[in-house]
């Protein structure tokens, strides 16, 4: 009998009968071949079932249906909503691990604490205020529970890294200057930020947000770095943030305008701004979705993903 690698292990293929049909693979790519045969595409789509990237990302798929057919009005801006939903998603699914398995061990605190800021002051904008609010009816109150879900999570995984699971974290891998970040989207939004609020402090908080979200994701990247290695919980975490931050930067790209004051010399770029910083984000996390992409297309697990000899 011919070897087969079958779910990441070896073993005969059930279709020995004809073995010319079903060719060795070490990918999981489907080809035209493999559409036109049934039998081996339900072979591999059995195969995508039992990943855990399948698992992940189809739970999350039936839970934005769900959300989709319950809180939105149909509306372009549920785009945004659907970003945060996505966020807290990927938050959730960390927490759990975490917990599971009672070890911080491949995240990064750093990278939690700027989200917890994030989040908060994020928070401080959108929930006595209306201009940064989604236009259907989940900007009524779900957007803003989604935020406030993400910061209860954030702030979670930061008491399970600093105590309950403390002696599972590893700080010198994690070392990242993570208050220059936080300095630099300060100044930022000091300076860049727009009024839909109509109240300066809110105005700079919401610019203050979103300008650490575009960096934040460097701490867990420098972690990897030093490890040399990516947990699979946090590659998942860092490719449903990239997913967010593509759906906001779809949004906040098709509605800049509305960000930028053409009345005042600086502030008629704000829009403009806002949109280059998101794709700043996208252009770091380039490379790691890349990769992500390719363990998930050739059946290689995440914590390989750093591997260049894998993928």
């Amino acid at each position: 009998k011919r070897i087969y690698l079958c779910l990441g292990q070896q073993r005969s293929c059930p279709y020995t009968e004809s073995p010319q049909k079903f060719r060795p693979f070490e990918a999981m790519d489907i080809s035209m071949e493999d559409l036109k045969d049934p039998e081996r595409l339900k072979f591999l789509l059995m195969k995508y079932a039992k990943t855990e990237a399948f698992k992940v990302w189809g739970g999350f798929f039936l839970v934005s249906l769900t959300v989709f057919m319950l809180f939105s009005s149909g509306d372009f801006s549920f785009l945004l909503t659907l970003s945060s939903l996505v966020s807290v998603f990927s938050f959730l699914m960390v927490a759990l691990k975490i917990e599971a398995g009672r070890s911080c061990k491949g995240v990064s605190l750093r990278m939690m604490e700027c989200y917890l800021a994030i989040f908060f002051f994020r928070l401080c904008a959108i929930v006595p205020f209306e201009g940064y609010l989604p236009f259907d009816k989940s900007g009524d109150w779900f957007y803003q529970t989604c935020e406030a879900l993400g910061f209860c999570l954030a702030g979670t995984m930061v008491y399970f890294c600093r105590f309950r699971y403390a002696a599972t974290y590893d700080p010198s891998t994690d070392n990242f200057q993570h208050y220059w970040l936080a300095l630099g989207a300060a100044g930022l939004s000091l300076i860049f930020h727009p009024n839909l609020n109509n109240f300066l402090p809110s105005d700079i908080s919401w610019a203050f947000a979103l300008y650490l979200e575009s960096v934040a994701v460097l701490c867990q990247l420098f972690m990897f770095m030093k490890e040399g290695q990516a947990a699979p919980h946090t590659s998942h975490f860092l490719a449903a943030q990239a997913l967010a931050k593509i759906m906001s930067f779809i949004f906040w790209a098709s509605s800049f305008n509305e960000l930028s004051n053409p009345n005042h010399t600086i502030k008629a770029f704000v829009g403009n701004w806002v949109v280059c910083t998101q794709l700043v984000q996208l252009l770091v996390m380039g490379d790691f979705i890349y990769h992500y992409i390719r363990c998930i297309r050739q059946g290689i697990p995440v914590s390989q993903l750093l591997c260049s000899d894998n993928v």
